[in-house]
């Protein structure tokens, strides 16, 4: 899908160019508001005004350079606007879950070994704390560049790269101390 003829076509009015940038875009919307907030009726009101306030303001919104990074940035401001914003990331659950989702062809071929390495990551973020967490979603799933992370988080690109070079460095701890319990343990 090309974006940006998409965008093209429903600000010129297309019903279902917005119904195709809706059903394309809202799944990661979702993913992301479930990692700001743990409200999901919250996330589904501000989701649904974000799309209604998009067809509403078609004639006069202007083109954004990424679409993806414009819908996750505005639906961010929404649940900062109808959320608590000094709660926003202590409302993230202790038992963060954090799926890797791979493709059919290799969930099928290797169905036991992602499943244990789903596991593992999971332990593992869950171990982060929630602005690294965020960080971590942003860029490795949303596979968002690091400006575009800044402008969503409304921090500077720098504190973008020391979080991701925090998150990334206490991970490897982690990974690395579990590695030496399970030789200790095996030996």
């Amino acid at each position: 899908m090309d974006e940006q003829e998409v965008w093209g076509r429903y600000k010129a009015g297309s019903e279902d160019d917005f119904s195709l940038l809706y059903r394309h875009f809202a799944p990661i919307m979702l993913r992301y508001g479930n990692r700001i907030t743990t409200d999901k009726e919250l996330i589904r009101d501000c989701l649904q005004q974000v799309f209604f306030s998009l067809w509403k303001s078609r004639a006069t919104v202007g083109t954004p350079a990424s679409v993806q990074h414009y819908l996750l940035k505005a639906i961010r401001n929404e649940l900062i606007k109808k959320g608590k914003r000094a709660k926003l990331h202590d409302e993230l659950p202790e038992n963060y879950h954090f799926e890797l989702e791979d493709s059919h062809e290799q969930t099928m071929i290797q169905l036991q070994t992602a499943e244990m390495t789903r596991q593992r990551i999971t332990e593992l973020l869950s171990q982060l704390p929630a602005r690294q967490r965020e960080v971590i979603f942003l860029k490795y799933y949303a596979n968002l560049k690091y400006e575009e992370i800044a402008a969503i988080m409304d921090i500077g690109q720098d504190s973008v790269y020391k979080t991701t070079y925090k998150a990334i460095a206490r991970l490897q701890q982690l990974l690395h101390n579990s590695a030496l319990l399970l030789l200790i343990l095996f030996f």
